[in-house]
């Protein structure tokens, strides 16, 4: 709690008056400035005390692209057994704060309010806690206090139409051409994870499952599917801002057509992350999380061993400035590669790597379809 610049200027007047009450012996003055203390103390009463307040919020949808409409909805109850006078509450939306003002509320009474969210940048943006201001009716005292609980909003990079060309190389373990339509799960062992509602319990690894005390399931892939490796460069000095959130929706709608059409395919920074990515809704999850995370950062070049990709399959993507020598040598192992330039410097050597230098996004993408389609 704390006085208002109204409630301090009152004071100021008060004290004033008291100091020329005594000094000129004048009763009135004296009275006066204890009616101006009073005031200014009783002020201090209503905006005292603990609040009782039930604060819920729900974020709909708590996911969504760069741009895209998303909505808070903020039910604030009164718990006690006697009407709560009007107050404001501010909620804070990651550095921008939205205030409301709320009614009146009668005993157990609750109102529902509902705001947009701004989800023009990628990132992860909290929202809370509620801030509730009180303030008596002549505007004198004010207090501010914390009431509910933060919750986040997911705003996933923007992504393109992206076409993956079929680039794999027959890897299947008979003679002749693979079945046309291979039987999922039949394939090579790709690597252990724990267990999710929907996985083939005949997948069940025992050994690990007896080891760890969880469910582990093996994962196996299509030995004649080709994997997509993605490689983004994250330092600090090569792009500006704009660029980077270019790359970083490049990276989704490469990574996004790829999990769509259950191919493999693995994200590697200059950052030192790696991931592969997992088909369907929960991988696709996981990796559009992990893209909102994405800074730039200080590293030095990616060593490029710890991509890992099988050699000769699939798509080699690099995204960031002019690949080099080094990039192009790792993209040589696979069936298909391509680099997206999308530095401002000039052209700088590209190792004979089929290279596409454009700023924006759309377009870049735009070129590669039209790429892949010839």
């Amino acid at each position: 709690m704390r006085p208002t610049p109204r409630g301090t200027a009152v004071l100021v007047g008060a004290v004033v008056l008291l100091v020329l009450g005594v000094v000129l012996n004048l009763p009135l003055l004296r009275a006066l400035a204890g009616v101006m203390l009073g005031a200014v103390a009783l002020a201090f009463v209503p905006t005292a005390g603990r609040l009782r307040l039930g604060v819920t919020r729900a974020v709909h949808p708590d996911r969504v692209d760069t741009g895209a409409p998303a909505f808070a909805e903020l039910v604030v109850r009164n718990r006690t057994h006697s009407r709560r006078p009007g107050f404001t509450a501010v909620d804070a939306v990651g550095s921008q704060v939205t205030p409301m003002r709320v009614r009146s509320l009668p005993p157990g009474g609750s109102a529902r309010y509902r705001y947009e969210l701004p989800t023009t940048r990628r990132g992860r943006i909290p929202v809370g806690p509620l801030s509730v201001e009180r303030t008596d009716l002549l505007g004198l005292a004010f207090s501010r206090r914390a009431v509910g609980g933060e919750t986040h909003v997911w705003v996933h990079p923007r992504r393109h139409a992206v076409r993956l060309a079929e680039a794999g190389r027959a890897r299947h373990h008979h003679e002749g051409a693979p079945p046309p339509h291979p039987m999922a799960g039949a394939m090579d062992l790709r690597a252990l994870r724990p267990y999710v509602p929907g996985d083939e319990l005949r997948h069940l690894h025992w050994k690990a499952t007896a080891r760890t005390g969880q469910l582990i399931v093996r994962e196996y892939v299509d030995p004649a599917q080709p994997w997509c490796v993605v490689v983004l460069d994250t330092r600090h000095d090569l792009l500006d801002a704009e660029a980077f959130e270019a790359a970083v929706e490049i990276v989704a709608s490469v990574l996004w057509a790829a999990a769509e059409q259950d191919r493999p395919v693995r994200l590697a920074t200059t950052g030192g992350l790696v991931v592969d990515v997992r088909a369907g809704t929960s991988g696709l999850r996981a990796a559009a999380d992990q893209l909102c995370l994405l800074e730039q950062d200080t590293a030095a070049e990616l060593d490029l061993a710890t991509v890992g990709s099988r050699s000769g399959d699939g798509w080699f993507v690099h995204v960031g400035g002019a690949p080099g020598e080094a990039v192009a040598v790792q993209a040589a192992r696979h069936a298909e590669a391509i680099a997206f330039d999308l530095s401002d410097a000039p052209g700088g050597s590209t190792g004979g790597l089929l290279t596409i230098r454009e700023r924006d996004a759309a377009r870049a993408l735009r070129q590669w379809n039209a790429t892949v389609a010839r």
